[in-house]
Parts: structure tokens; C-alpha cells; sequence
């Protein structure tokens, strides 16, 4: 399927950059935790280990597993994520730490520090009526290639995409798999 990039333990001279999700919008349970776990256990039996690990420390933190661990069968995967642009933020080849309640006292790992394999610039454009226009590296994606892709960020379509950022938008696609458009 898709590619899956772990860093050894012994890669601690490059850069790390926490990577904070939301476990809701509109107030509604996204299962960001669980779309991303989908398609990491998806490519190794490591992973698969690693993530009855992080479920038990998520249990022993908040006293309870992530909220949609029960419709993990249900769910399509969370495949790369989007995030502004601030200028030389994201990098290629740095570490990934994926976190929730970021900056918070409650904050928490929820998977292993990952690599960010690469960084793909997208912009979305908003049109009153129809389907937003999604560019990936200045190339248009088609209206199944932009359903396609609001999946594998974890959203149901490429309008609750758009809507998320709130019309349009400009930012980086960052990826830890090896899945490009």
C-alpha cells in the first residue's frame, strides 16, 4: 500500500516539530487518532504493537481509550495532514511528534515520533456553488481526485475540507507515508 517511514532511536540529530490535532470539530468527534492509526498498523506488525501501546498509556492518562476506538474497523485512514505555512516550520526529513491537547497539560503523544518524508504545497479555492478547487503543487486535482484526497486527510469530502479551513486556503501537505498527488 502506502510506504511507512519510522525513525530508528538513534536519529536524534534532526530537527522535531510537534504536530497537534484537534480531536474534534464543531465540537464533533473527528477520530484524527484513529484515521492515523488506521494507516500506520496497516503497514507493519511494528506498528500494530506499538499501537495497543499507545492505546494502554492513552487509558492510563485520561482513564479511557480514544473516542472512536470502537468504529476503528468503520474508519478509512488519515494518510498526511495540512497546516499552514509558516515560513521554515516544516521540513522534509524532520521528526514528527503527533500530539492532542497541544501546549496543554493534558497533552499526549498518540504514536511513535515519525518522519515527515516529504511536503507538497496546497491551495485551496473556494467557488460559491460547486466544488472547491484543490491544487497540489500547482497541479488541479479532478473532482474525484479532491474526494479522494478530503478522505485521506480524514474529512468525508472536499467540501467539510474547505470548510475546516474556512474557505480558502493556502498551506503545506505534510506526509509520513509515501503517498503523493
Amino acid at each position: 500500500m502506502y510506504g511507512f517511514h519510522k525513525l530508528p532511536d538513534s536519529f536524534h540529530d534532526s530537527i522535531m516539530t510537534k504536530l497537534g490535532f484537534d480531536t474534534s470539530i464543531n465540537g464533533n468527534a473527528n477520530y484524527f487518532i484513529e484515521k492515523i492509526w488506521k494507516g500506520l498498523t496497516g503497514l507493519s506488525v511494528y506498528m500494530e504493537q506499538e499501537y495497543v501501546r499507545y492505546q494502554q498509556r492513552h487509558l492510563e492518562k485520561f482513564g479511557t481509550p480514544w473516542d472512536g476506538d470502537d468504529y476503528t474497523e468503520f474508519l478509512l485512514p488519515k494518510l498526511h495532514t495540512i497546516r499552514r505555512n509558516d515560513v521554515g516550520l516544516w521540513k522534509k526529513n524532520e521528526e514528527l511528534k503527533m500530539v492532542v491537547y497541544k501546549d496543554s497539560i493534558n497533552e499526549f503523544q498518540f504514536a511513535p515520533i515519525l518522519k515527515c518524508v516529504d511536503l507538497q504545497r496546497i491551495i485551496i479555492e473556494e467557488y460559491t456553488g460547486g466544488a472547491p478547487n484543490i491544487r497540489i503543487d500547482d497541479r488541479l486535482l479532478s473532482d474525484d481526485e479532491s474526494h479522494q484526497f478530503a478522505l485521506n486527510d480524514g474529512f468525508q469530502d472536499q467540501f467539510d475540507l474547505c470548510g475546516y479551513f474556512g474557505g480558502s486556503f493556502q498551506g503545506m501537505l505534510i506526509h509520513w507515508t509515501s503517498l503523493r498527488y
